[in-house]
């Protein structure tokens, strides 16, 4: 089983790269977002999940292993393939996944291309139970904290989209002596 590929980037696929390592190529399926930060011919560590099916093999890349958590944790819902994972990967950050699921807010993974309402309400529906990365890094600083300052930037105009990444790493940063003030205050100041 391959858990870890070290090698060149040899090509760009519309939904893969293929990378060379020791003059052999794999292709690895990799989120939007994983593509959008590397270019043909970079050196590339991907952490991969080997995927043995029926039909053959499959390796996914992921930058880092609450990816895999997250991807891991979208496969075991019924009815959710490799495909619509790496969809909801490539639009939504590590941290909306999460405050999606603890806000079972459908409406955010429905932005993932081929997730509808009935598929995200699932979703949310069988990942409210189940620690995967980053909801346990929430809810440890403590989600009314962050809860609380997402909906003060709300009230002030902010886009929650664009909010919850921010609050997230600064709670984060702060530790979990965070206080919704001291997180709102950060968060403004690298909203402007």
């Amino acid at each position: 089983m391959i858990a870890k590929l070290r090698g060149v980037v040899d090509s760009i696929l519309d939904d893969s790269i293929l990378l060379e390592v020791h003059g052999i190529c794999f292709q690895v399926f990799v989120s939007s977002r994983c593509k959008k930060s590397i270019r043909v011919g970079d050196d590339l560590v991907l952490r991969i999940l080997h995927i043995f099916k029926q039909e053959g093999q499959t390796l996914c890349g992921f930058q880092n292993d609450e990816e895999i958590g997250i991807f891991k944790a979208l496969l075991d819902v019924r009815g959710i393939g490799i495909k619509s994972s790496l969809s909801i990967l490539s639009e939504l950050s590590i941290e909306e996944i999460a405050m999606a699921v603890i806000d079972q807010d459908a409406t955010m993974l429905c932005r993932a291309e081929g997730v509808g309402k009935k598929t995200a309400e699932r979703i949310l529906l069988e990942l409210k139970g189940k620690t995967i990365p980053k909801i346990s890094d929430i809810k440890l600083v403590g989600n009314g904290v962050i809860g609380d300052a997402i909906l003060g930037l709300l009230s002030l105009g902010y886009k929650k989209d664009s909010i919850i990444k921010v609050v997230s790493n600064i709670a984060e940063k702060i530790g979990q002596k965070a206080t919704t003030s001291d997180i709102i205050v950060q968060s403004l100041k690298e909203l402007k």
